[in-house]
């Protein structure tokens, strides 16, 4: 017998903060929709799950055979569980509640709880297959108790007329109208023969209904497009947002496919999660839709009914990145005189935390020869660390460059990187120093920002990580005039005068700001056509996050 013994290596500590989305659905034993779903697409995303099953389903691709339900002692006992757990104090990480199949004793506990959080709810009624989930009963006790209380409501557009006809029948509200309209209303019959009828009847919807928002899934009713009729036939999804009073479609391709076993939960739960990582509820729709399609798309068969989608597939992270820019969207565009990095460094998020980091009390002890000898070692030894990683994150680039022109600057970049670790090994010869030789142990505020870079490497686009790697570059060039401007006030000597000089000229050389002007040539070309309002604030976010980074960087130095 041979034998054979693996010693595993040791797992770097990696702490992850994510957002908790709460499913409270039924279990489908098939695995393609419901509680199943959910999970798999909230671990897509990048958002931790917990879940509330309503119901236990004997089911496979070809339909819903039997089912029991929770009861609601247990439906309570474990929203209780969950929310004690995750909910109510500062910081607490559960954001959002999605719900799914209900039945009486989940709907009346949910009608329950008294939280500030968002709910998204999805009127599952009946299953793709075919199969009756929730009863007319059941129905208008969810809205009763539920609907008006939604952050978002997503019925497709089956479940809408069900929605609509229950509310007019059962003489809910809704606002005066045109003799035709009054007739259609007292009839409670929708139809929809193109894009603008669609729209007319979500508003209506909505405004009966109470929700604050509202969307419409147009899956079952493609139209065709009438501006190419040989692309076939096109899908609108119509979202309205009742407090901005806005009215946003989303047009696709129509999708020939039989893998659209437990879409809408899908869909759902995606929007769910983009929510909780506190996205734009039309960025979250946008990036949802498009995780869907892309799962229809990229799965082979499975079962001989409605096959499930893939939802192993990477979603986008923007919805840049997931649309085409349309009439109505609202773009952001820069000039010479108005530059993107302008835009980042003077939003109203981020000004003052720029400030705060360019002027940093590690900078004026620098530039004032007040700074400590150990406490700028031990920003040394960080720094040696932070770059490289940051010679990493640009090699990562080049790997999602677009043209050859970008991977070549990104090798140029990691060649300047290489300089600049090599200036901080000649300032500290004179103390027998050497990086190859001494142990380098990055700090907590290191590894927490080395972290978040290489987080932003897994999951943004060329143009997001470019923006998460700017207020370093930037940044230092910035801090470098103002410490060298401070020295020229208060031009006094220390022991290690020459060491901080030379800190200080590095950051103001030629060679460095060089590298600031391509940089920011570099960002503008990356948005020459403009950007949506949408992707632009979530490119603020990530700057603004690492200006903080940089931030804490500078603070835990003064604090050694």
């Amino acid at each position: 017998m041979r034998s054979q013994s693996y010693k595993l290596k040791d797992t770097e500590a990696e702490y992850t903060k994510l957002p908790v989305v709460l499913t409270v659905a039924g279990s489908d034993s098939s695995g393609g929709a419901g509680i199943e779903a959910d999970l798999k697409t909230f671990s897509a995303f990048g958002v931790y799950g917990m879940t509330c099953i309503t119901a236990l389903t004997a089911q496979n691709t070809t339909g819903v055979k039997t089912f029991d339900r929770t009861s609601q002692k247990l439906v309570s006992e474990i929203l209780k569980a969950d929310i004690d757990d995750m909910f109510g104090y500062e910081g607490a990480p559960l954001k959002v509640i999605k719900t799914g199949m209900l039945t009486r004793e989940a709907i009346e506990e949910l009608a329950n709880l008294n939280l500030e959080l968002k709910m998204i709810v999805d009127p599952v009624m009946i299953s793709t297959s075919g199969s009756e989930l929730l009863g007319i009963e059941g129905v208008k006790l969810c809205m009763d108790k539920l609907v008006e209380r939604a952050y978002l409501l997503t019925p497709n557009f089956l479940e809408a007329k069900t929605l609509y006809k229950i509310k007019v029948e059962g003489g809910g509200g809704g606002g005066g109208g045109g003799e035709e309209e009054e007739e259609e209303e007292e009839e409670g019959e929708v139809h929809v023969a193109n894009s603008d009828e669609f729209k007319k009847f979500v508003l209506k919807l909505q405004k009966l209904l109470g929700c604050k928002n509202l969307l419409v899934k147009g899956g079952h009713i493609p139209f065709e497009d009438e501006e190419d009729n040989a692309k076939g036939k096109k899908v609108v999804d119509i979202l309205y947002e009742s407090e901005e009073d806005v009215l946003t479609t989303f047009e696709s391709r129509y999708i020939e496919s039989e893998n659209t076993h437990g879409t809408g939960c899908t869909l759902a739960s995606a929007i769910a999660a983009n929510v909780a990582k506190d996205k734009s509820l039309v960025e979250s729709v946008a990036i949802a839709i498009d995780y869907v399609h892309r799962g229809m798309r990229n799965m082979s068969k499975l079962g001989f009914g409605n096959g499930p989608l893939n939802h192993t597939v990477h979603p986008k992270s923007n919805i840049d990145d997931v649309v085409k820019t349309s009439e109505g969207v609202e773009m952001v565009h820069f000039h010479n005189g108005y530059t993107v990095f302008d835009y980042l460094k003077s939003h109203p998020n981020v000004k003052d935390n720029w400030q705060r980091y360019v002027q940093h009390p590690f900078v004026k002890a620098v530039a004032q020869k007040e700074l400590a000898f150990d406490k700028f070692f031990h920003y040394l030894k960080q720094d040696y660390h932070y770059l490289i990683i940051y010679a990493q994150m640009h090699g990562l680039l080049a790997s999602k460059a677009t043209t050859y022109q970008q991977a070549h600057a990104q090798a140029t970049i990691i060649g300047e990187i290489v300089t600049e670790i090599e200036k901080h090994k000649e300032k500290l010869k004179a103390y027998n120093v050497d990086y190859d030789i001494d142990e380098v142990k990055p700090g907590q505020a290191c590894v927490k920002y080395c972290k978040y870079l290489l987080n932003m490497g897994q999951k943004e686009d060329f143009l997001g990580i470019k923006i998460a790697l700017a207020p370093c570059l930037h940044g230092y060039a910035e801090a470098g005039a103002y410490g060298q401007a401070l020295r020229r006030e208060n031009p006094r000597d220390s022991k290690h005068s020459h060491v901080f000089q030379n800190w200080l000229n590095d950051y103001t050389s030629d060679w460095y700001l060089n590298s600031d002007k391509e940089g920011k040539a570099q960002l503008d070309e990356l948005t020459a056509g403009g950007i949506s309002k949408e992707r632009m604030e979530s490119l603020v976010k990530i700057f603004n996050d690492v200006v903080l980074l940089e931030i804490n960087f500078w603070d835990e130095v003064l604090q050694v």
